[in-house]
C-alpha cells in the first residue's frame, strides 16, 4: 500500500498551499510564453508558438496543482 503524502494543518500551512498554486500557474504560463516566444522568433511564426506556449503551460501548472493536492 503506498503512503501518502501528509497534509499541512493550520493557518500557515494553507497560505503556503496558496503560493504554490500561484507559483505552478504563473511559473507554467510563463516558461510557455517565453518557449513559444523562442520557436516564433525561430521559425517566423508570429503569434502560433505563443499561444500554444500559454495554453500548454497553463495546462501544466493545472497538472501540477492536481498532482501536489491530490
Amino acid at each position: 500500500m503506498p503512503l501518502r503524502k501528509a497534509k499541512p494543518n493550520g493557518r500557515r500551512a494553507s497560505s503556503a498551499s496558496w503560493e504554490w498554486i500561484a507559483f505552478y500557474l504563473l511559473g507554467g504560463v510563463l516558461l510557455g510564453a517565453i518557449g513559444g516566444l523562442g520557436l516564433d522568433y525561430l521559425l517566423s511564426t508570429t503569434p502560433l508558438f505563443l499561444i500554444l506556449g500559454v495554453f500548454g503551460g497553463f495546462a501544466a501548472g493545472l497538472y501540477g496543482i492536481y498532482k501536489t493536492v491530490f
